[in-house]
C-alpha cells in the first residue's frame, strides 16, 4: 500500500450532498456544514418569527430560489397527479407536503421538496404509467439510487434536464393484520434495525437490480408475511423498506388512510389520506408548533447551471 493510500485510510476529507463535508478519521466520520451554508442557514428569519411567537400558519412563503424550486416541483406534481388519474393509480400527499398543506395551505415555507406516497401495488406500476401518459417528454418515473446510501433505492418523479427537481414517492405495504401501538413500536424498532443491515450490507459495486432484490428479500422475510386479502380493512400499513425513515412509528392504521380524500395545496386539490391529523400528530407531535431546527429544503442552496435554470423557467411558465 502506497503511503498515500495508507494516508487516505487515516484522514480523508469529502463532500457529503449539497451543504456539508464529511470528515473520516481513524474510522469515525463527522459531517460538518460548508461555509456558505453554515452562513445562509444563519441568516434564516424564520427564526426570527420563532422567536417573536408568531402564530406558525401565519409565515410568508418563500421567496427566491427556494421558491422557484418549490413551483418547478409542483409542475412535476401536476403531471404524476394526471398520469395516474389517467392509469387508474391511487396516491396522497405525504410527509412534509402533508403537513405543508394542512398547516399553510401549501409548501412548509423553509421546504422545497414534494412526499407523496402508493400502495405497493401502484407503486410498482407508476413507472410504466408516466411512459404511456406523461405529457412533458422531460417528467419522468424511475428509481432512484442515493449515491450517499446505495441502499435507498426508490421511485422518484423526476426531469431530465434538471435533477435537483423531484417528487419523492414512498411506498406503503399492507400488514396484513391489524396491532396495536405497542405492536407497532416493537415492529418499527425492528425494521429500522433491518435497514441499518441494509445498509451495511449493500455497497456502491452492487448494481441497481442486486440493490432492489436485496430489498425485497428482506421485505419479504419480516414485511410481507401476512396474508393479504381484498379489501381487508381490519390490518395495518407500513412504510416499506426501500427508504431509511427516522419516524418512531412506521405504521398507519386502515381507517386513517382510507377512504381518501382531497386537500388544497398551493391553491391546487390534491388526493389526501382520511385522518391526516391523526397520521400528523403521530409523526410530528404538536405539527402547529415551531420545530427544534428551521434547515432550508435539499436543493436551496445549488449552484444551477444556465441548462438548468432554462428547464426550471419553462416549469415556472407551465405553473404560472
Amino acid at each position: 500500500m502506497s503511503i498515500k493510500n495508507f494516508l487516505k485510510n487515516i484522514f480523508s476529507i469529502s463532500d457529503y450532498g449539497e451543504t456539508h463535508h464529511k470528515v473520516v478519521f481513524f474510522g469515525i466520520k463527522i459531517k460538518f456544514p460548508r461555509l456558505e451554508y453554515l452562513k445562509k442557514k444563519n441568516e434564516n428569519p424564520y427564526y426570527y418569527y420563532k422567536k417573536n411567537k408568531l402564530d406558525i400558519r401565519t409565515l410568508p412563503p418563500a421567496t427566491g430560489q427556494i421558491r422557484e424550486i418549490q413551483l418547478a416541483n409542483l409542475v412535476l406534481l401536476d403531471e404524476m397527479d394526471y398520469v395516474c388519474k389517467c392509469a387508474g393509480l391511487k396516491y396522497w400527499l405525504d410527509g412534509g407536503t402533508l403537513l405543508g398543506a394542512v398547516r399553510h395551505k401549501g409548501f412548509i415555507p423553509w421546504d422545497d421538496d414534494i412526499d407523496t406516497a402508493m400502495l405497493r401495488c401502484d407503486y410498482e406500476k407508476i413507472i410504466d404509467a408516466f411512459k404511456q401518459y406523461s405529457r412533458n417528454p422531460d417528467i419522468y418515473a424511475d428509481y432512484f439510487r442515493s449515491s450517499i446510501n446505495p441502499c435507498m433505492y426508490y421511485i422518484k418523479i423526476q426531469h431530465k434536464k434538471c435533477p435537483h427537481l423531484f417528487v419523492d414517492i414512498f411506498p406503503w405495504d399492507n400488514y396484513g393484520k391489524r396491532i396495536s401501538t405497542i405492536e407497532q413500536l416493537e415492529i418499527s424498532k425492528k425494521l429500522k434495525a433491518l435497514r441499518i443491515k441494509l445498509q451495511k450490507t449493500a455497497d456502491s459495486s452492487m448494481t441497481n437490480e442486486e440493490i432492489k432484490a436485496l430489498i425485497d428479500k428482506t421485505m419479504k422475510e419480516n414485511i410481507l408475511i401476512y396474508e393479504v386479502k381484498d379489501n381487508n380493512k381490519d390490518c395495518d400499513y407500513v412504510w416499506g423498506l426501500d427508504f431509511n425513515h427516522t419516524w418512531q412509528n412506521w405504521f398507519t392504521h386502515y381507517e386513517v388512510l382510507h377512504p381518501l380524500g382531497e386537500i388544497v395545496f398551493e391553491g391546487k386539490t390534491y388526493p389526501c389520506m382520511n385522518n391526516p391529523d391523526a397520521f400528523l400528530k403521530r409523526l410530528y407531535g404538536d405539527y402547529m408548533a415551531y420545530p427544534k431546527k428551521i434547515t432550508f429544503g435539499h436543493s436551496s442552496y445549488v449552484k444551477f447551471s444556465e441548462y438548468e435554470q432554462e428547464a426550471i423557467k419553462e416549469l415556472l411558465e407551465t405553473n404560472g
